[in-house]
């Protein structure tokens, strides 16, 4: 499967890690630029991509930047263009915020395509939780992290989000 990380920071880089030694072809790319997304496929043996072209080119996007990062990374994915499934991995909930960050991001991208997924410690045999109102886009991230040999438990709808996000 083709997946996009945007974001390079350690959790990113643990969760690309992982992607790619399941098979996943993985890019990373980050809303600061080019020179982090080329450190970071060095770091891990993938490449590195503009974080618009992997919203065209990636089957799943995974926003893995701090949750003060959000507007940055969906302003350099290019806002509602994005054809890939958007899988939020952020760290940290915005406690000032009505709903989960999570929703806000679906809100900021004007897609039902957003899947949270929890995913403390990318590895084989974790339970990875997930919520999101699109049935397709939650099992393209199932498939995603079943062929890493994780086990994925449905959540529900995207409302649901804020339960399975990590506090800040």
């Amino acid at each position: 499967m083709r997946i996009g990380i945007v974001g390079t920071n350690d959790r990113a880089l643990a969760i690309g890690r992982f992607l790619t030694g399941c098979g996943h072809a993985v890019t990373f790319g980050d809303p600061h630029g080019q020179d982090r997304a080329d450190r970071a496929a060095t770091l891990t043996g993938t490449r590195s991509e503009l974080p618009y072209s992997q919203a065209m080119k990636s089957d799943l996007l995974f926003f893995a930047v701090p949750r003060t990062e959000v507007d940055r990374a969906v302003t350099a994915v290019g806002g509602s263009r994005a054809d890939a499934v958007i899988v939020d991995v952020v760290d940290g909930k915005d406690r000032s915020a009505a709903s989960s960050g999570a929703e806000a991001l679906a809100r900021k991208l004007d897609t039902n395509r957003v899947v949270r997924a929890l995913i403390n410690i990318p590895q084989s045999g974790t339970n990875v939780p997930v919520c999101g109102d699109d049935e397709n886009a939650k099992k393209l991230v199932e498939q995603a992290l079943q062929a890493c040999g994780c086990l994925v438990t449905d959540r529900g709808p995207l409302v649901n989000a804020a339960e399975i996000e990590p506090p800040a």
